[in-house]
Order: structure tokens, then sequence, then C-alpha cells
């Protein structure tokens, strides 16, 4: 069976895009400019689908630039699972345990098995047709029937929970979850709730790495407010780190 190649950044990488995207075009057929418009979303894996020889070659080049990094077999990735099928609606956080409950299943989680915890982004846009409103900048004055289009901008936040033992992935939906389950003091705004959430579960298992958006929130920025944090970015990031720090 022939076997393909992924290229990882070292922890302690700081990736030039320029550079990178020089190097790295050669192998993964694509431009320099697609390179480093994607490696934006690569935080941890910059390349996969390589034979050994190319995966060797570019990462000896990242390398030679400044950049450290290593060749895996993409059979040995440890991969974040995939997204679940139904989020987190209620939890009771226990002294040993988080006991969550989603629509189809409960279960229960040791603290100390929670590996990495990250806050995702997911935009969506919707376009609709809407009455034009006289008086408003385009509209025409003689009619308000006029059909108009106009694009919704929708972002849905979550918080993930990525599990070693066993190998497992949770999400809480920020706009979903029922707070009262969890006993914490609730406050007067949802974004406030999911904050004190996300510190109480960060604060039982202080040994669980953050990710990107997690740290983004834990600096007082509000969970809506663009961190460019996607689930794309999230999966390779995650996929990386449990690689790495394996």
């Amino acid at each position: 069976m022939k076997h393909t190649y992924a290229i990882l950044r070292e922890v302690d990488c700081q990736i030039d895009p320029v550079k990178a995207s020089q190097i790295l075009s050669r192998f993964i057929r694509l431009s320099r400019a697609e390179v480093q418009q994607a490696l934006h979303d690569r935080p941890g894996m910059l390349a996969w689908d390589m034979s050994e020889d190319d995966a060797r070659e570019a990462a000896k080049g990242l390398i030679l630039a400044g950049m450290p990094c290593r060749v895996v077999r993409e059979d040995h990735l440890t991969r974040v699972p995939s997204l679940p099928r139904n989020t987190i609606r209620s939890a009771t956080l226990e002294e040993e345990y988080l006991v969550f409950r989603s629509l189809e299943w409960e279960g229960h989680l040791r603290w100390e098995n929670i590996r990495l915890l990250d806050i995702v982004q997911e935009v969506t846009a919707a376009t609709e047709m809407v009455n034009d409103v006289p008086g408003h900048l385009g509209s025409d004055p003689r009619s308000n029937r006029r059909k108009v289009r106009r694009t919704k901008i929708d972002v849905s936040v979550f918080l993930e929970i990525v599990c070693a033992e066993p190998l497992l992935r949770m999400r809480i939906d920020r706009a979903q979850f029922r707070y009262k389950s969890t006993g914490l003091k609730m406050h007067t705004s949802r974004e406030l709730n999911f904050r004190a959430l996300c510190i109480a579960i960060n604060m039982r298992c202080p040994d669980a790495l953050m990710g990107p958006g997690f740290r983004w929130i834990s600096k007082g920025n509000n969970s809506h407010h663009a961190s460019g944090n996607t689930r794309k970015k999230f999966e390779n990031f995650a996929t990386w780190l449990l690689t790495v720090e394996a």
C-alpha cells in the first residue's frame, strides 16, 4: 500500500507565509499566492497528501529557511474526531467529572482527560428578498413594495472540547446550551454565562491546552467578535497538536 505524508510545524516554529509558500508551491500543485492564502487556515499541518520524497525535500527546505518541521505518515496522525452530530445541551460540573447531556446521549468525563479547549466560530450568509423601504438609500420613493436582496450574516459560537482517553470531541453551542444546569451563578446575558462556563471548565482541567480561539476570549474579547478561528482552522490545529504532543 502506498502511503502519503504530511508536514507538521514544530511547536516552537513560527511560519513565514511568504518564505513557506515559495518552498511548498513546488510540491503541492498550488501557486505561491494560493499557498500563502492557504497557510492562514493551516496553523499546524502545513501540507499533506504528499509522497515521502516530496515531503522530506519540502521539509528540508523549510528547516533550512528557519522553520523547524517534521514529516509524519498520514496514517500515524492523531486526527481530531469528526464533528459530533449533537451538541451538549446541559452539563453538571462535579468534583471529578463533567457530566454532560445531549438530545440523544449522556455520559461523564474525568476532568484530567480533557486535552484541548477552543472556541470556534462558524459564519453563514443567507440572501433573502425583502420589501424595500421608501427613504432608504437605493429605495424607490414611489413604491414600498419593490423586492430587494438582503444578505443576513449569522455567527454561531462553539466551545470545542477534545478528550484524550478516550479520544472524543464534544461541542457546546453558545446559543443552545442550558446554563442553569451547571449550577453556576447566572449572569444577565448569554455572553457572560458562556464566558463563565468556559472559565469554570478551564479551572477544573488546568493541564488542558488552550487553542487560539480560547485565548482570544481569555483576553476579554466578546466571543461573537471576529476571531478568525474557523472550524477548518481548529481541526487542522487540533490534529497537529494531538500528534506532536502525543
